[in-house]
């Protein structure tokens, strides 16, 4: 858990899926793709065996078979430089048209699996490099093993009521000490995801939010503007309708909502899965805690698939927004060769 130094172990012994795993008072981890699908549904991994520790306890992570990772699949190509930039530009052509306001483009990052690579300790090394995000080990039998390290809230909900972020406009983490300038389109960003985020809650409160930001955060070698929403008075067991209202929002997919996806699904030459789907523990310890699945890897039998996105509109710099996708790639590649 963020800022915590404290790995909680949430393992279900039995191979049944969990049904109403959406119900308000449903425990366990959740684990939710970019979009539900036939092949693609979120999971709740029933807390048969929950822990906390300040070390990792000595559970064995392996499927029956002893096998973790999954064979490719053919919905996961990695896309090139050129086709990227592509994908952005023909993007911010749809957005001069005033069909968008904004669009996420995502790409998957392939690396060849070192012999020695160890799952465990690759979780381990991230949590300790990157201390406030939420680090995250995640194995299924029906999707493989996921790996991350995410720098965002979707939701928490505990004793002082509802909280989310917005968080939207990225660079580089020259300098911890030097002011950091937003541009227009950075600041655009912000604002886009900041003003989906109140209408997402108008829906469940006539409340106004405690808001604090726009801020700059800074996330390992990364800079992100985030706004902070607090709103006391919510119901806990409104807490599906939230994710609902939330999920997934323009800084993952885009705005409007419904066509962003859309446009995704028939552009995006990868399938994102679990990608800006999100996940985390629901009441365990009385706390939701959902996390937007950002920063985060597939292991697969031979390779790791890292995913990346990058949030465009029209005064994005496509060639720019490819090294922005690099430097987000980094930020688990840079453990993989550390370790």
């Amino acid at each position: 858990m963020p800022e915590t130094g404290v790995i909680k172990v949430i393992a279900q012994k039995h191979n049944k899926q969990v049904k109403n795993k959406n119900a308000p008072a449903q425990k366990g981890f959740l684990f939710a793709p970019f979009q539900e699908g036939k092949n693609q549904t979120s999971l709740l991994i029933a807390p048969d065996i929950f822990t906390s520790s300040d070390k990792l306890p000595a559970l064995n992570f392996a499927a029956p078979s002893g096998k973790t990772s999954i064979t490719e699949k053919p919905g996961l190509k990695e896309a090139t430089k050129h086709q990227f930039i592509s994908h952005v530009k023909n993007i911010q052509q749809e957005i001069k048209k005033g069909v968008f306001k904004k669009i996420v483009a995502a790409r998957v990052v392939k690396k060849k699996k070192p012999k020695t690579f160890s799952p465990v300790t690759f979780f381990e090394n991230l949590g300790k490099n990157y201390p406030a995000a939420f680090a995250s080990l995640v194995y299924t039998p029906q999707h493989g093993l996921w790996i991350g390290a995410s720098p965002e809230i979707l939701l928490n909900v505990d004793e002082s009521g509802f909280k989310t972020y917005s968080l939207a406009g990225t660079k580089a983490n020259t300098s911890v000490n030097s002011t950091v300038e937003w541009g227009e389109k950075e600041q655009e960003e912000q604002k886009i995801v900041s003003q989906y985020i109140t209408s997402a809650f108008k829906k469940v409160t006539s409340a106004r939010p405690e808001i604090k930001g726009p801020e700059t955060i800074a996330a390992g070698n990364l800079l992100h503007l985030r706004t902070t929403f607090i709103y006391p008075h919510i119901p806990k067991n409104k807490w599906p309708q939230v994710v609902a209202g939330l999920h997934p929002t323009p800084a993952v997919a885009g705005l409007p909502k419904k066509q962003s996806i859309r446009f995704i699904h028939s552009h995006e030459i990868a399938n994102r899965n679990f990608y800006s789907g999100y996940l985390g523990p629901v009441n365990l310890d009385g706390h939701i805690s959902l996390f937007v699945n950002l920063r985060c890897m597939q292991v697969l039998k031979n390779k790791l698939a890292v995913h990346v996105g990058c949030g465009i509109t029209a005064s994005s710099v496509p060639a720019n927004e490819w090294k922005e996708s690099k430097m987000k790639s980094e930020t688990l590649l840079s453990v993989l060769k550390a370790d």
